[in-house]
């Protein structure tokens, strides 16, 4: 029996769906609840598709899937997989601590020790908060002047997790630009302004550290590699107009002879040190043309993984195709519950 905590809109409706086709015994839990260990029973498997901008979720999810993990049950995302999640600074001392080819990046703790590092370093410089996504609390660093002014800023009032409204507006109008008609205008508009309100209010100001990242200027464009398990999607993203972020920017090509295959070669050797189930690498152009890695997260837009025209597996042989990530993320799952009975793969629904 395998347990899914639903949350609409997330990798779960895809996994509800994808196990009614299997034939697969699903539980439907609320992971909110105080009983949920006694929802838990009789399941082999916990499935949690937990992301950044819901306060519920970070504080729940951080608490419960370890406890799922040492009660016994195969969980997604496990620790090692998510436990870096929305946190660039866990981040770069984990790609750190694997020897991984990472973007150069620092981190103070202490204003002091921030500041006299500012008035020594090259710039410029990528400003970074640890949490955000879409290009969200990314700046660049043009001098050491305004490198002083966030640093006293990180330890001082310090800076709401999910910016203001108007935070990265010229996104924010590119999209509703997208959207046909007033009244959906109107709800998208109404939609966000929650969203804002909810993060901000939820979750902690970002102050006590401050997290600089080298800059390189890249050719407009950087490279997303997904791994799960044993097969990578990868797609090019174009830098936005008039700006140095890709992510955000909604200018995705999925064509697999844009991608170099030194990106996914490196990414599946990444991913294998970090032990990761599913893990998504934002690829830049190092100083000397080689793929570093500028973040990673398990989550991802997952329509966006789907439009990947294939996936290349360890010989970096490519198959065509269009897969839902979920799909694969929920194969994964049967085939190492499976593996934990004894079975065949393709018993693994029928006999739970």
């Amino acid at each position: 029996m395998i347990a899914i905590h639903h949350t609409p809109g997330s990798f779960s409706d895809r996994w509800l769906a994808y196990a009614r086709q299997l034939g697969c015994d699903v539980r439907v839990v609320d992971a909110y609840r105080p009983d949920i260990f006694d929802q838990l029973r009789g399941c082999t498997a916990l499935l949690w598709h937990w992301e950044h901008w819901r306060p519920d979720a970070v504080a729940a999810a951080r608490r419960i899937l370890p406890a799922a993990e040492h009660r016994g049950l195969l969980v997604f995302p496990d620790m090692k997989t998510c436990w870096h999640y929305d946190d660039k600074a866990a981040q770069k001392y984990l790609l750190e601590a694997v020897g991984a080819p990472a973007m150069p990046a620092v981190v103070f703790y202490d204003e002091d020790a921030a500041l006299r590092w500012a008035a020594e370093a090259e710039f410029p410089k990528v400003f970074k908060l640890a949490c955000g996504a879409g290009g969200r609390n990314v700046r660049l660093v043009r001098s050491p002047r305004q490198a002083r002014a966030l640093i006293r800023r990180a330890f001082g009032r310090g800076f709401r997790p999910f910016g203001g409204v108007f935070s990265d507006g010229r996104t924010r109008l590119r999209a509703l630009g997208k959207v046909s008609g007033v009244g959906p205008k109107v709800r998208k508009i109404r939609d966000y302004v929650r969203k804002v309100h909810r993060v901000n209010s939820g979750l902690p100001r970002q102050r006590g550290y401050v997290y600089f990242q080298d800059y390189v200027p890249q050719p407009g464009c950087d490279v997303r590699v997904i791994i799960i398990g044993d097969r990578a999607l990868a797609c090019l993203r174009e830098t936005r107009p008039g700006d140095f972020r890709a992510s955000g920017s909604g200018r995705i090509f999925y064509e697999p002879q844009r991608i170099p295959l030194d990106y996914v070669r490196t990414a599946f050797e990444v991913a294998d040190r970090l032990a990761t189930q599913c893990i998504g690498f934002d690829f830049l152009v190092g100083p000397a043309g080689e793929p570093v890695i500028g973040e990673i997260s398990y989550c991802f837009p997952s329509a966006g993984i789907y439009a990947c025209q294939g996936y290349w597996d360890r010989q970096l042989r490519h198959t065509p195709g269009h897969h839902h990530p979920e799909d694969l993320i929920f194969d994964d799952v049967l085939a190492e519950l499976s593996k934990r009975a004894g079975q065949e793969p393709d018993t693994a629904c029928a006999s739970s």
